[in-house]
């Protein structure tokens, strides 16, 4: 598709097409960049329009996603993408009236679409109304099981009120019907993992490994510090798996206490002279050595990767990690913290910042770089758990309680930006 739109870029079908695909890929940026361009070239046809108004509200952008809706209200007055945006607006803007209005008009010109019902669920939570949002969905999804914008919306909410359980048993069934969600698969790990599933979060995670991101799938594990559970098997898969996934396993079996596994898995694509192609072979390689015994050794072929690319992660961690072992924070802290300048929405980042920091005796430095990754990153669960843990050593009841009540108003209010 992007061939023929080079080929023929005056063809607003053609960029439709692009713009389907794109959706599909999850790549709404390009979805919507495309819908703009066949927009451009047929502005009287309001589906097209109506798809960049949910896919800019979809992106958090209320301007554009309002003025879309006005123009597409002059087009199709009766189109549901119409209400449903200015009810999400509404939302939003915390004129629960309106919003309800508008979740009232939807329902007239879409009485089958459950986009109405998500909607209102999400009215109901910002109204601290948490059940009424959990039986209108539960209510949903019971009539109609397939409903899958409801499972996710369902599951959403579960995971705010910290009812894992519920929101693995939700994200269960919505796989069903949309399997293609890497994201949905990574959270049910998760979910799993919190409500004490283990059998069955290793289970998703050993076939998900063989098609989806490996390094996603598997961050769950190594944030709860269960890796060992699944690293035999995960083990054994990579030894027949393509090299992509050797190696997204191999830097997940970094974090284990067995660094022969990563030996295996890497040393025969870790060669020497240190290319930029084979930068991160080498780099988990130096650091199994090093961790093997053989320091020195790892030391200077982790130096050597950092030569060649000064921005390689791998490398950066690894030194990381082993100078504080040796007692060399500061220097450690220099590579965690260039880790934190080239990825600033890294938790694993700003958590090996703060982990290095308690190791070299500088609890205030922990402290403040997890209340800055808290305020920096938003609404990650593993920074909240982290910082909690010091807020309760330092403040007690009364300063987790506050922690607590602003960690569920951030995701609150994402939830409430949420338009899937």
């Amino acid at each position: 598709m992007g061939k023929l739109v080079s080929a023929d870029d005056s063809n607003p079908d053609y960029w439709i097409e692009l713009g389907k695909l794109s959706m599909q890929l999850a790549d709404y940026g390009t979805a919507y960049d495309a819908y703009q361009r066949a927009h451009e070239l047929d502005r009287g046809n309001a589906d097209v329009l109506a798809v960049m108004t949910q896919l800019a509200l979809r992106s958090g952008n209320l301007e554009i996603a309002d003025d879309n809706a006005k123009q597409l209200e002059l087009l199709a007055p009766n189109n549901p993408a119409v209400s449903l945006t200015k009810g999400y607006i509404a939302l939003r803007r915390g004129n629960y009236e309106e919003a309800n209005r508008q979740v009232a008009a939807f329902a007239t010109v879409a009485p089958y679409d459950s986009s109405g019902k998500v909607l209102q669920a999400r009215i109901l939570m910002s109204q601290n109304q948490p059940k009424a949002a959990v039986d209108l969905l539960e209510g949903q999804v019971k009539q109609q099981p397939s409903d899958a914008t409801s499972l996710k919306a369902l599951s959403g909410i579960y995971e705010l009120l910290d009812r894992w359980g519920d929101s693995a048993r939700t994200l269960q069934a919505y796989l069903t019907w949309r399997p293609e969600d890497q994201q949905a698969r990574v959270n049910l790990v998760e979910a799993a993992l919190r409500s004490g599933q283990v059998d069955a979060a290793a289970a998703v995670t050993l076939k998900a490994v063989q098609k989806d991101d490996v390094d996603q799938v598997l961050a769950p594990w190594i944030s709860f510090g269960k890796q060992e559970i699944v690293a035999d098997r995960l083990f054994e898969y990579a030894r027949g798996a393509d090299y992509g996934r050797r190696i997204a396993i191999a830097r997940f079996l970094a974090t284990t206490a067995q660094p022969e596994r990563v030996i295996a898995l890497t040393e025969g694509a870790a060669a020497t002279p240190v290319r930029p192609d084979n930068v991160i072979p080498n780099a988990l390689y130096g650091e199994a050595i090093a961790r093997s015994g053989r320091t020195a050794e790892g030391m200077d072929r982790l130096n050597r990767v950092i030569e060649v690319d000064g921005a390689n992660r791998e490398a950066l961690r690894a030194r990381a990690l082993l100078r504080s072992a040796a007692g060399l924070h500061q220097k450690a802290i220099e590579d965690a913290q260039k880790m934190v300048t080239l990825d600033p929405d890294s938790a694993n980042a700003r958590l090996l910042l703060a982990r290095i920091y308690d190791a070299g005796g500088d609890a205030d430095g922990a402290r403040r770089t997890l209340w800055d990754a808290f305020h920096d990153i938003g609404e990650d669960q593993v920074i909240y758990d982290a910082l909690k843990a010091v807020v309760a050593r330092t403040e007690g009841a009364d300063g987790v309680g506050r922690l607590s009540k602003e960690y569920y108003d951030k995701r609150l209010q994402q939830l409430a930006r949420s338009f899937s």
